[in-house]
């Protein structure tokens, strides 16, 4: 309470005004009036050698010697510094220990780079024919895309019947490579909706009219 009137007074006169106030209010809560005068006579008295001695704290922070140390714990960083008071003394230099600790990134692993087939999972993709311009279709699946794939060999497929019907029903071994990722999605749902934009988007011409999130969904 004397720091903050001594900080909120613009002279020594209020200030003199603002410890007697202390004085009768400390007086009220039956504290004794050595302690009272004591403790206001101890801050006055520093704040006077304060005010008289400024070229002397200057001297004495030039003088300081920092050592910048790694923290580890409170309890180290304890004993850093009574070793260092104890240097102190033997170099008549005041040595003061800086600490810096680990940034938080620093704490934690990198995050892994996920395999190809976790990243395939619950996505929208888009397959294109290599063999003509008409072979394009957009779908979409919960699961893993390879497993999506081995199910678009069967005949009820729209991409095996665009095989069926205009290539004679070559079906090429490598038949993930005609596939690509156009969103990873966070739920089934989420995948009908960017399907659904995507086949507005880029018109493919495998799909029909059940492929729609009309016929998916509320059909």
């Amino acid at each position: 309470m004397l720091y903050c009137a001594c900080r909120l007074s613009s002279s020594w006169a209020y200030f003199s005004e603002e410890c007697e106030r202390l004085k009768s209010v400390f007086s009220r809560l039956k504290y004794p009036r050595q302690l009272i005068n004591s403790t206001i006579n101890t801050f006055v008295n520093l704040r006077v050698a304060d005010q008289q001695s400024p070229q002397a704290s200057t001297e004495m922070a030039e003088n300081v010697t920092r050592v910048v140390m790694p923290f580890k714990d409170q309890d180290s960083a304890n004993i850093v510094k009574t070793q260092l008071k104890d240097l102190s003394v033997k170099l008549q230099t005041t040595i003061q220990p800086v600490f810096f600790s680990r940034k938080i990134a620093q704490e934690f692993q990198a995050c892994q780079t996920k395999p190809q087939l976790v990243n395939q999972q619950c996505i929208v993709y888009q397959f294109q024919c290599d063999l003509c311009d008409t072979g394009s279709y957009v779908g979409y699946t919960p699961g893993h895309l390879h497993l999506r794939v081995d199910g678009h060999k069967n005949a009820l497929s729209s991409v095996r019947k665009h095989y069926d019907k205009e290539h004679a029903g070559a079906v090429p071994d490598d038949l993930l490579s005609r596939f690509k990722v156009l969103k990873k999605c966070r739920n089934k749902f989420d995948c009908l909706m960017n399907e659904m934009l995507y086949i507005k988007q880029l018109r493919p011409c495998s799909n029909v009219q059940s492929d729609s999130i009309h016929a998916k969904v509320f059909v």
